[in-house]
């Protein structure tokens, strides 16, 4: 079963593209990583928001201090965590946080960095118990 997390990089999106460019191979709208994590960019307009809590939403509005209009969507199994993790803290180098399918936390790069746990899970993986 694969998983979501949601980076919101403080860069601009061609600067995220052009990272992307060089971590990862490009195809079809889309970029894959050797560690078969599937990437790519997604917008309000593509539903960028869909099936999301709204205290979730307002979690990231929060943190951010506006609602962020796109975010590099990353599908990832839970046994590529790492790998997930060490892409989400290239992409927010310069500043920027992240989410993931597990919990309402808003994750900064040095939590995600450092494997941080919160409420009993760290990013990209669930409580563990």
């Amino acid at each position: 079963m694969s998983e979501h997390a949601f980076v919101f990089p403080a860069v601009p999106r061609l600067e995220v593209v052009r990272l992307l460019d060089e971590l990862a191979v490009a195809g079809h709208g889309s970029w894959s990583t050797n560690t078969r994590l599937i990437v790519w960019l997604t917008d309000e307009a593509s539903g960028l928001y869909q099936g999301w809590e709204p205290e979730d939403i307002a979690n990231l509005e929060q943190t951010v201090g506006r609602r962020p209009e796109w975010a590099v969507q990353i599908n990832y199994r839970l046994s590529h965590r790492a790998d997930l993790a060490a892409l989400a803290v290239a992409l927010l180098r310069d500043g920027g946080v992240a989410v993931d399918d597990f919990c309402s936390r808003v994750w900064k790069a040095a939590e995600i960095e450092t494997d941080t746990v919160v409420s009993g899970g760290r990013f990209g993986e669930g409580p563990v118990g």
